[in-house]
């Protein structure tokens, strides 16, 4: 999700989250591909010959505009349809503030999950997100960017030492 609630502190860790997978990917000699998504879909092959400069092109990136995550979702499971992909499990790193889901991309993600056993994850960057977008996930993982969640991740890491 590269809309603007997504900018500043959000956009690092998704970016974080984004090279660690890639990272996880490579060690396991798997293909990664990444979709920006805001009000357009920008595609990237991360792990391709020249995957390199696509992580770079990534990078620099700059995260604003508005959310259509359907456009993305509609992307994504048309990339699944390709033989390469047809084993692959998608994550969703997003704030998750957007317009509600057509039902036929819920039914489309629904039929992959029961049928083809893909599994959907979401990465959910704050706690606003819609709950009828979230119910289409096989796994979520909160990781909260808000200000309070920052300063007690903070708070509790110095209490470690």
């Amino acid at each position: 999700d590269t809309s603007g609630s997504m900018g500043g502190f959000n956009e690092r860790c998704a970016k974080a989250f984004c090279l660690a997978l890639m990272r996880i990917a490579l060690a396991d000699n798997r293909r990664c591909y990444i979709m920006l998504f805001s009000t357009g879909v920008v595609k990237y092959e991360l792990t391709s010959a020249d995957g390199l400069e696509q992580a770079i092109r990534f990078l620099s990136q700059s995260f604003r505009g508005g959310t259509d995550m359907s456009a993305c979702l509609s992307a994504l499971l048309d990339k699944m349809d390709d033989a390469l992909w047809h084993d692959a499990d998608a994550v969703v790193i997003s704030d998750f503030i957007a317009q509600r889901l057509p039902d036929e991309v819920v039914n489309k993600v629904k039929s992959r999950q029961k049928q083809l056993q893909h599994r959907f994850h979401a990465v959910a960057m704050s706690d606003h997100g819609k709950p009828g977008i979230m119910h289409i996930f096989d796994h979520i993982w909160r990781f909260d960017t808000g200000l309070k969640s920052r300063l007690m991740r903070r708070w509790q890491h110095g209490k470690a030492y």
